[in-house]
């Protein structure tokens, strides 16, 4: 079992020429609206209406991405703008051929997330995007936040899990059974962006 101390997590760029030359076989998230994002609430803050998150991201990669490297591109997922394959499209012209549901609902709780799934917003909407992408042939993470969420993800076939920042000893064990059937693992979001 693996508590959130001992469990690796996964680190997240903004900017990928910032990005050190041994960190590119890590396996690394790259969010760029999480630029600016400082403390321990940017998982929630990159959800905000306040940027274009999938227009950022696909203008970070623009500026080009190895295809060997291990950079997942954290899409969002709830993009009222753009269909799922227009965004999986656009990151197989820019190189990648990686992807993670983040920014992530798993970031909301209560009654704002019950109303945001009630909408079709919510975790059916991030494992469609999952689905779709393992189905053009990209491998993915998946931001879990609980046991179903977690279990479904690996029943399509992600590459490895990411563990909520809110993920408590329970979850963590429970997401590392469903992890040793994936390539990668199980992940947990850092404590803050730049952090581990």
């Amino acid at each position: 079992m693996h508590s959130p101390s001992t469990l690796p997590s996964i680190p997240i760029v903004t900017d990928l020429a910032a990005l050190p030359g041994d960190h590119l076989q890590s396996v690394t998230l790259c969010c760029p609206s999480c630029e600016g994002l400082g403390g321990s609430a940017y998982d929630s803050l990159v959800l905000l209406p306040i940027h274009d998150a999938n227009e950022r991201l696909l203008s970070e990669l623009r500026k080009g991405v190895l295809s060997e490297s291990q950079v997942f591109a954290g899409v969002f997922a709830l993009d009222p703008f753009r269909r799922h394959v227009d965004i999986l499209k656009a990151l197989e012209t820019a190189g990648c051929h990686r992807v993670v549901n983040f920014p992530s609902v798993t970031a909301i709780d209560g009654e704002m997330r019950a109303s945001l799934e009630d909408f079709g917003y919510g975790v059916t909407a991030e494992m469609n995007l999952l689905r779709t992408a393992i189905a053009k042939g990209f491998s993915t993470l998946a931001v879990v936040d609980s046991f179903g969420m977690a279990q479904e993800a690996v029943a399509i076939g992600v590459s490895g899990l990411i563990a909520a920042r809110h993920a408590n000893d329970a979850m963590l064990a429970e997401f590392s059974e469903l992890a040793h059937e994936t390539s990668l693992g199980l992940f947990r979001l850092p404590d803050a962006v730049g952090g581990t």
